[in-house]
């Protein structure tokens, strides 16, 4: 029979759509007999659990070579009660409250917001902020469900919708897991196209940030960035930032290029605008559990990733 010790200290990835199982049930497991979930494809993955309709998570870590490719049900050969186990709650599952007849009749009525009032809050919105060096930035990741102009920016609530959204070069946002209640917390996440649409996604007296900005907040925290940029709470393997944290970045993970969610706990990564140093490239910042420092990469197209943006004329 397998044994916890197959699980025991390795690490796991999950990509595509899975049919056995939640994404919360999966990770789930692993945590729960030993294991750990990474956010994405690296030297440091010994597993990537393959569903239907695998993104490119699944060339990635055929061409690193290093990476162990298994299917869900050998994944549930590894857990020692099997598929049964996926129902067990253990102190780390999220288990979700099933949807009720007032709970669906609310979201039905839920009020539209018209443009022009859209636009109003858009100019009128006060957001907090926080002055680090000669930079105001804000306080939180952006939570904005429309351009400046009023206009609304579709949201995707499932991986079909992200992914048609990508396919069809049109902008897209959503909450992580597709959860309001994550949405409080974390923000919400944006696709490629909402950063490039010229109705604009930055509210008034403020700018989307550039992968420059992003290089002088690090060089102004200097040592150990990455935990002066993370919040106090929330951040998994006792990797929380500073008691009294500058930026207050909490654990908000990402988009997948699949249309799935990774990352919770473990890391969180923001969109740059652009460069002045590598035009024409998409960027983001990101923050982790493994690295000391905040460091940038270049994205797959097709993820989705948090804002924080920078006030105009500030320095």
């Amino acid at each position: 029979m397998p044994t916890q010790s197959k699980i025991q200290d390795q690490t796991f990835l999950f990509t595509g759509t899975l049919t056995e199982f939640t994404r919360d049930e999966a990770e789930a497991l692993v945590e729960a007999n030993g294991g750990k979930v990474l956010s994405g494809v690296s030297a440091k993955l010994n597993y990537l659990v393959v569903g239907e309709d695998a993104g490119s998570k699944l060339e990635k870590a055929k061409k690193l070579g290093t990476v162990k490719i298994i299917t869900e049900k050998e994944f549930l050969k590894m857990v020692p009660k099997g598929k049964a186990a996926a129902n067990e709650p253990t102190s780390k599952k999220i288990i979700k409250p099933a949807a009720t007849k007032k709970d669906t009749v609310k979201e039905k009525t839920k009020p539209t917001v018209s443009k022009a009032s859209a636009k109003k809050v858009a100019v009128e919105t006060t957001l907090e902020e926080v002055k680090i060096g000669k930079q105001i930035w804000m306080a939180k990741n952006l939570d904005v469900a429309h351009f400046r102009n009023g206009d609304l920016i579709p949201e995707a609530k499932s991986a079909k919708e992200w992914l048609a959204a990508f396919k069809k070069r049109q902008p897209a946002c959503c909450y992580y897991e597709n959860s309001n209640e994550f949405g409080v917390t974390f923000g919400r996440i944006y696709n490629s196209f909402v950063l490039d649409d010229k109705r604009g996604l930055a509210p008034l007296g403020w700018r989307l940030s550039t992968l420059e900005d992003w290089t002088e907040l690090r060089d102004v925290l200097g040592k150990d960035s990455a935990k002066k940029i993370k919040s106090s709470v929330g951040w998994e393997e006792d990797m929380n930032g500073s008691k009294k944290p500058l930026f207050n970045a909490q654990p908000g993970g990402m988009r997948c290029d699949d249309g799935s969610f990774g990352g919770k706990g473990y890391s969180v990564s923001w969109w740059c605008n652009g460069s002045v140093w590598f035009p024409g490239q998409l960027w983001i910042v990101n923050i982790n559990n493994e690295e000391r420092e905040a460091t940038h990469s270049n994205p797959f197209e097709e993820e989705g990733f948090y804002v924080r943006c920078v006030k105009e004329n500030n320095k």
